[in-house]
């Protein structure tokens, strides 16, 4: 799963808060030079219904969600990526120039699309997997897209192991063997565990394979493509992965990431013409993508990502269509939004923004923050359910949906988002609803109830140390004070307008919440840097898209040892509800796991929930995208303006 906010809010999810009236403030944070406009320089793109540039109209812009940019090409990551793993590197960046062996993203649900797909859908024989690649796509080295390609990824996979960003102890590479190019287009594979679910392996395990060409089979500059052997041996990947994650380590070369012989070989319908170091991406079209004949007449060829560091500066350039800076596809802050009518999905566009029309999307996403379960000081707080269940009762999610957020969003009542309506969620928890709305006095009685001395505008203490029913908890010490730092990533309005509200609601049951404001790579940096297990106590980023791992069924998320598992929650309750969704095999057993497994994690309150918010797309009149998934997967390609 990507670590995503919102774009606008989208992307990296979340909503907006108020946005900061026209001036460069920015409440009290740090303010960056750049936070007065995009972190790029001037761009150029559509303006009014249709672009007069010199390109006849086949230039869209796209403006990011505030707070990251891309800078890794590699869609192979380890843990010493984990801060890369974004929707802005992957979605953005990494899938429109490499496509993955299975899409997903159907109309607006997060469903396999076997159109887009590399492959077509795996065939399952007992314990056997077969994967047919379809023949008509191509890299741009005019090599064909084959099955060596597919075990040159599962290889490096099992090579890398438990340092691959998409290992878990249950699932690729260890759950597979005999991984075979058993013919040019047929890649087979052998699942080792008795027991599985075809879903759970189509959706979350085959769904993180990116075919990868023997141009990147190499260890040094220069070499003969395949040479590296890591298409053929798995003890051969090591010093391949080494060299090919030297060569995309970041800004350190994003400026030279267009003309390299590794990343300038793609099979997906975009090339890189430019990455600036401050992650303005520019892309032209790939005259050899295999899927050309699906895309229409007059499609966009040159396609512009730009980052900003606020949602203010976004805001501004998306009011000023006819200048230096234009955006053609970009997201509107919540708070700057119209609120919905009953039963709307989406209000009215400002006076402002007259040449765009406004759509919304809910992406295919889960909103929450992390406890950080092995912070030495305050991870024994955490572990105890009865603070959990305090601690939410102090989130007002449905304040915050209808303030900052204008009315947009849906509260987050378990380990399945409910919105959009799939048929994951588990009916007991659809009908139930939130059941953690803002409750101060009952957040002050737990305490209470569990040994801590509640001093409303100070700071509680625990009074009754112990592990009995009425005491503080085990390993928490007589006189130990309820202070933690949150630390919230910068750049989206809403997360600093919630996490204010979340610091004034905590204090009036005596917990002092330090609010510590930083960009999203810090935060995400320092909750996925296992050797630092103290460099965090709680960890706002945003939230989780499904992605590439499409099927919500916890083992990425919420299984003890997880790479995504930021805060480490570990429950062996929890891992056998987990384990028993990845081993039913019919789609009965699999939603009768999915279920069980739901209704319990809910009230263990494993995170901290938050709601889920949309995407406010703004798109220039004229330019028409189709309608956008849930999934965030995007096809510029596939745009096209309208006269």
């Amino acid at each position: 799963m990507r670590r995503a906010w919102q774009r606008g809010p989208g992307r990296l999810s979340g909503g907006r808060k108020r946005t900061l009236a026209a001036g460069c403030v920015a409440a009290g944070l740090a303010v960056l030079l750049a936070a007065c406009g995009p972190a790029i320089g001037g761009t150029s793109g559509g303006s009014g219904s249709v672009p007069s540039g010199s390109d006849g109209g086949t230039t869209a812009t796209y403006a990011l969600s505030p707070g990251g940019q891309p800078s890794y090409p590699f869609p192979f990551m380890d843990d010493a990526e984990a801060a890369d793993d974004s929707v802005y590197n992957a979605n953005d960046f990494q899938q429109l120039l490499y496509r993955p062996l299975y899409w997903f993203g159907t109309g607006l649900n997060p469903y396999l699309n076997t159109q887009l797909s590399l492959a077509k859908p795996p065939v399952y024989t007992g314990h056997k997997v077969t994967i047919t690649l379809k023949r008509n796509w191509k890299w741009s080295d005019g090599e064909p897209v084959d099955a060596a390609d597919v075990v040159f990824w599962l290889n490096m996979m099992k090579n890398q192991g438990p340092n691959g960003i998409y290992f878990t102890a249950t699932g690729l590479p260890d759950d597979v063997t005999n991984v075979r190019a058993a013919k040019p287009y047929v890649v087979t594979m052998d699942i080792t565990t008795p027991q599985f679910s075809q879903t759970w392996f189509t959706n979350n395990e085959l769904s993180e394979i990116t075919p990868m060409p023997m141009a990147w089979d190499v260890t040094r500059a220069g070499a003969k493509a395949g040479s590296g052997g890591c298409h053929t041996q798995v003890a051969s990947c090591g010093a391949v992965y080494n060299y090919l994650a030297s060569q995309a380590a970041g800004q350190k070369t994003s400026t030279t990431f267009a003309t390299s012989p590794l990343w300038s070989v793609v099979d997906g319908p975009w090339k890189l013409q430019s990455l600036s170091s401050l992650g303005k991406l520019v892309l032209v079209f790939n005259p050899k993508y295999g899927g050309i004949a699906q895309l229409p007449a007059g499609h966009i060829t040159t396609f512009i990502v730009v980052p900003f560091t606020t949602e203010a500066a976004e805001f501004d350039v998306l009011q000023d269509p006819t200048g230096s800076n234009t955006i053609d596809v970009g997201y509107l802050p919540t708070v700057d939004a119209e609120e919905p009518a009953a039963g709307a999905i989406v209000g009215g566009n400002p006076s402002s923004l007259s040449d765009y029309k406004l759509t919304a999307v809910y992406p295919w996403q889960l909103s929450y923050f992390p406890y950080n379960f092995n912070n030495t000081k305050v991870g024994p707080i955490f572990q105890q359910l009865y603070f959990r269940e305090a601690f939410q009762e102090l989130v007002d999610q449905e304040g915050i949906i209808n303030g900052p957020l204008h009315g947009y969003g849906k509260p987050t009542i378990g380990p399945v988002t409910s919105y959009p309506v799939t048929k994951y969620l588990s009916p007991t928890l659809a009908r139930k609803g939130d059941p953690w709305t803002l409750n101060i006095q009952g957040a002050k009685t737990l305490l209470s109830q569990h040994g801590w001395q509640v001093t409303p505008g100070g700071t509680d203490t625990c009074v009754r140390p112990g592990t009995g029913p009425s005491e503080c908890g085990a390993h928490i010490t007589a006189g130990e004070k309820l202070q933690f730092t949150l630390q919230y990533a910068t750049g989206i309005d809403w997360m600093e307008s919630a996490s204010r509200e979340l610091e004034s609601n905590a204090s009036l049951a005596g917990i002092s919440l330090t609010l510590d404001a930083e960009p999203f790579n810090t935060v995400t940096g320092a909750a996925f840097d296992p050797a630092k297990p103290n460099a965090w106590e709680l960890a706002e980023w945003g939230s989780w898209t499904y992605d590439p791992d499409y099927l919500p069924s916890g083992d990425e998320l919420f299984e003890g040892g997880a790479p995504n598992n930021a805060g480490d929650y570990d429950s062996a309750r929890d891992n056998q509800y987990i384990d028993a969704t990845l081993t039913a095999r019919t789609p009965p057993e699999f939603q009768k796991a999915m279920y069980t497994w739901e209704d319990y994690l809910a009230g263990q309150l494993p995170v901290v929930y938050e709601p889920t918010t949309p995407q406010l797309i703004e798109t220039i009149n004229g330019l028409d995208i189709g309608p956008q998934n849930s999934a965030l997967t995007i096809t510029p390609e596939t745009w096209v303006y309208r006269k």
